[in-house]
């Protein structure tokens, strides 16, 4: 007789731990099958608000931190800026520990090292056969495995997907070296189109990578080499890693009957950032709701109205940046409201529509501002310039 679970969720990331999660949490009986053994790496900068974490679990992930950020930079053609961050809001983990430290809170049941072979969907069930030809089934389904999902190629899902693609490393530097980028997260524009690279601080070395859309064949590669070359990073013995990013470019099916897909398998990655830790977890937390309260046929409006809407306007942020990069980066990068929105919006206290109209709002704030601390510096020196500022800017991101 073969094994019979109220959901099974194909992929342990930080979609399919929060959804195991939350669906134990309800006294569901889940499987989780993990074609890797835990914990495995997987490439991504692990920059994520610790406000949000806590909104979302009862229980701590101190022990996964890796670097509390205290500020990010941003640099393009040159120039360089540094905006502070309100301390303990921003945090970097690596993926390893942070996804096998959701799933050891879930009362959830987990298979590792078993890829998925075949999936059928029944009217009241769905039949899964693992690599060991195993077969179990569950009344749902929950496709969390990634940009490449097997669950959304079985059931014919997001057919037109556009992906972005991403080279990382994490590269152990010297003292000297680790000690210029300090703890904030490094975004670093201008080296490739359509992309940037990125340089994030772990407790013992740093998470270095480069990512665009459609990048032409080599393009990655030479970028991150200009970028590590610059910063005095050496790349010789690091591992680089790649990996797709689905970009969300208009609403897709996501879900069947009994199967829903949630984080990177759903597309639902940040079109500007890239970003996807929070938008996964976001969607697992939705998935594992829609089936306790017995309508998943709501979970795709779900995602829809909660994340999908945001990244429509997240797609004008992105084509506005791109095409005028030089301009965005002088009224954005300086301007510290523009990346306390971000961090409001990494929180999930804020979407792409509040981003813009913050953006907006604090604009003559800003330029007036500048031209304050820039006529005090002219009679006053540079510590008068910075009091200005930061009479203006202290606060503001709390």
């Amino acid at each position: 007789m073969r094994d019979t679970y109220d959901v099974i969720i194909v992929g342990a990331g930080p979609g399919g731990a929060t959804a195991a999660y939350f669906l134990g949490e309800a006294g569901r009986r889940v499987l989780v099958l993990e074609k890797e053994t835990l914990p495995r790496y997987k490439p991504c900068g692990g920059g994520l608000s610790a406000r949000m974490l806590k909104e979302t679990f009862p229980f701590s992930f101190e022990p996964v931190v890796e670097t509390q950020v205290k500020a990010v930079a941003y640099t393009f053609g040159g120039r360089a800026h540094v905006i502070p961050v309100p301390g303990g809001e921003v945090q970097t983990v690596m993926r390893d520990q942070f996804d096998a430290h959701i799933l050891a809170h879930a009362r959830a049941e987990v298979w590792q090292g078993l890829a998925v072979r075949h999936i059928t969907e029944l009217n009241d069930r769905v039949v899964v056969e693992t690599s060991n030809g195993q077969v179990v089934e569950g009344r749902y389904l929950i496709g969390a495995d990634g940009a490449n999902s097997v669950v959304a190629r079985a059931f014919g899902l997001r057919r037109g997907k556009t992906t972005a693609a991403a080279i990382e490393a994490e590269v152990r530097v010297a003292p000297e070296v680790r000690q210029q980028f300090g703890d904030a997260l490094w975004f670093i524009f201008g080296d490739i189109r359509h992309g940037y690279a990125w340089v994030f601080p772990k407790s013992d070395h740093l998470s270095v990578g480069i990512a665009a859309l459609h990048p032409k064949h080599g393009e990655l590669q030479a970028g991150l080499a200009r970028v590590a070359a610059r910063y005095g990073v050496a790349l010789e013995d690091a591992q680089l890693r790649g990996h797709p990013i689905p970009i969300y470019l208009r609403r897709e099916p996501i879900a069947t009957a009994r199967a829903l897909l949630v984080g990177d398998a759903a597309g639902l990655a940040d079109p500007f950032t890239g970003e996807g830790i929070r938008l996964a977890i976001k969607s697992g937390r939705l998935a594992a709701e829609s089936i306790i309260a017995n309508q998943p046929e709501r979970y795709p409006s779900a995602i829809h109205r909660e994340i999908g809407v945001c990244h429509t306007f997240g797609l004008g942020v992105a084509w506005l940046f791109y095409t005028f990069p030089r301009l965005c980066f002088a009224l954005g990068a300086p301007n510290p409201f523009i990346t306390y929105a971000f961090v409001d919006m990494l929180t999930d206290r804020a979407d792409y529509p509040q981003v813009i109209l913050q953006t907006i709002a604090s604009l003559p704030v800003f330029a007036v501002t500048e031209i304050a601390a820039a006529l005090a510096g002219l009679f006053g020196g540079p510590r008068r310039k910075r009091e200005v500022r930061s009479a203006v800017y202290s606060g503001v991101g709390d």
